[in-house]
């Protein structure tokens, strides 16, 4: 579910197409139907449900929020922007970003026109990892604590600000409910990895002796 909490993310903030708002559909439903009693985005769920329709003032509201506000309302979606001191786009935590997931086989592609610390890029690096094995936790711990929850809430506070459209602002709660929640399963998951490690290691050692 992890996985697709990510990709679902990734979606709402992803440029809306017909292609992509019909797969956005698809995981919602998939989540409504999968989700915990006491997931904290439950509610945002429900109320984007009808909200995910493709219209030309959709894709307007986009451009107008993300690409053609910049510099005079900043709801930029680059990590770097909020991370960087002086603001640098491809500062030096978008190359720590492009490391990790070179390290994972993985590259932005070029004609997305998007870069490795876009919110899209960091949110989908982000489901990639959650669908894979526990290998990836200690990875997935970083890029949450040194960058998505570092970023993400100065990020959508400037949404907010910028008096978006409703499917904006729930997309923006549910942002911030999806990070908070992970924040604090990871660390559940991290530290049941360290206890059957702890486990493993006391029944190899008891083996040998």
């Amino acid at each position: 579910m992890r996985s697709q909490l990510y990709m679902f993310a990734s979606g709402l903030f992803n440029q809306p197409t017909l292609a992509r708002l019909h797969m956005l559909r698809g995981l919602l439903a998939q989540l409504t139907q999968a989700k915990p009693a006491e997931a904290p985005w439950g509610d945002t769920l429900v109320a984007l449900e009808t909200k995910l329709d493709y219209d030309e003032e959709m894709e307007a509201e986009y451009s107008r929020l993300f690409i053609l506000a910049f510099p005079s309302q900043p709801v930029q979606p680059f990590g770097s922007y909020w991370l960087e001191n002086d603001q640098r786009l491809f500062g030096e935590s978008t190359l720590e970003i492009k490391n990790m997931m070179a390290e994972h086989g993985i590259e932005v592609a070029d004609n997305t026109g998007l870069l490795p610390d876009h919110l899209v890029s960091e949110l989908e690096f982000m489901a990639y990892l959650a669908g894979l094995d526990e290998t990836t936790h200690q990875t997935q711990q970083k890029l949450l604590e040194q960058h998505l929850a570092l970023w993400t809430p100065q990020f959508t506070e400037a949404l907010r600000a910028a008096n978006p459209a409703y499917h904006y602002r729930l997309a923006a709660d549910f942002l911030d409910q999806l990070i908070t929640w992970d924040m604090q399963n990871l660390f559940h998951i991290l530290a049941h990895d360290e206890q059957a490690n702890i486990t493993a290691t006391s029944y190899g050692e008891s083996k040998n002796s």
